[in-house]
């Protein structure tokens, strides 16, 4: 199994640290009561911090792999057929994009994300009004909800670059989280035809496919990730279980604690929090399986 790191690896993990620096923001607003424009600030050191370390960590591995000799090898030109499932992948992709970013093609029935967003920045605190009232919680809310990260991802990314919440939820954050779901797919790709570059084409080509398949089906992943990508159980059915998929056939087990410490900061444990930690002994178990069959298989032989 490949254990290179290649520009989706270091997408998707940026893309991990990104939320990591959010929820160390998001905390810091909610335990010491402060405004989310400080929270702000903090969140863009702990992102600069986190390019900055991945970077260096990214140069360091490569050139380890050149002392030891295991430098990339280089691929041939692309033969006929890959070059058209190549373009019949980039074709999908774009055509998805254009689709999510052509009209009101989104399902926000339910979701209050625009709404608790703008009041954050309305407010400059966290959680200080109900989106739906306008008016403090007269109850308050859960602590598991509180502790979740992504509205204050997106007030800080909304403040940042001076984009409206809804503009940016709606229409930016589902675009970036779809580029991230090829990313992660793409290594997981990798993992599954290491040096085949013809069915890595094509497993990325299926996937875009069956993505727009699943579009015209509620609660199917391509409908999430087409119509309301934001969500945080979207991220991580398309995100960071198929990454923790990826570095569970690499061994790459850092990373796979990453997507776990990741899902925690974004989905509600009474929805599905944890999947992404039971993919590891569902893994274990395919191996062990696999393992098993080798051995079955190899008895047989011998006989």
């Amino acid at each position: 199994m490949q254990k290179k790191d290649s520009f989706a690896d270091i997408m998707i993990i940026y893309f991990i640290m990104v939320i990591g620096a959010a929820e160390a923001a998001h905390l810091f607003g909610v335990f010491f009561y402060r405004p989310v424009s400080v929270c702000t600030v903090i969140f863009v050191v702990f992102a600069l911090l986190s390019a900055v370390l991945l970077l260096f960590l990214s140069i360091f591995r490569r050139r380890k792999a050149a002392d030891r000799g295991k430098v990339r090898e280089a691929r041939g030109p692309f033969s006929k057929s890959e070059r058209l499932l190549l373009i019949l992948f980039v074709f999908l992709v774009l055509s998805q994009i254009f689709f999510m970013l052509a009209g009101k093609n989104v399902y926000i029935r339910g979701d209050m994300t625009v709404e608790t967003v703008s009041s954050f920045l309305q407010t400059d605190g966290v959680y200080q009004v109900n989106p739906l009232t306008g008016r403090p919680y007269a109850e308050g809310l859960p602590s598991r909800i509180q502790i979740l990260c992504l509205p204050m991802l997106y007030a800080a990314l909304s403040s940042i670059f001076h984009i409206s919440p809804n503009v940016l939820v709606l229409y930016v954050i589902p675009v970036v989280i779809l580029l991230c779901c090829y990313g992660a797919y793409g290594c997981l790709a990798g993992s599954l035809f290491p040096k085949n570059r013809s069915r890595q084409l094509m497993f990325m080509a299926a996937t875009a496919f069956l993505i727009w398949i699943g579009s015209y089906g509620y609660g199917m992943d391509g409908f999430g990730l087409i119509f309301s990508g934001w969500r945080g159980i979207t991220i991580r059915n398309t995100v960071l279980i198929p990454y923790a998929v990826s570095c569970c056939l690499r061994k790459r087990y850092f990373c796979l604690l990453l997507c776990v410490l990741a899902e925690v900061c974004i989905v509600w444990t009474l929805y599905g929090m944890g999947i992404c930690l039971l993919t590891i002994p569902g893994m274990l178990l395919v191996f062990r399986l696999r393992r098993g069959a080798g051995k079955e298989a190899a008895d047989g032989r011998a006989c």
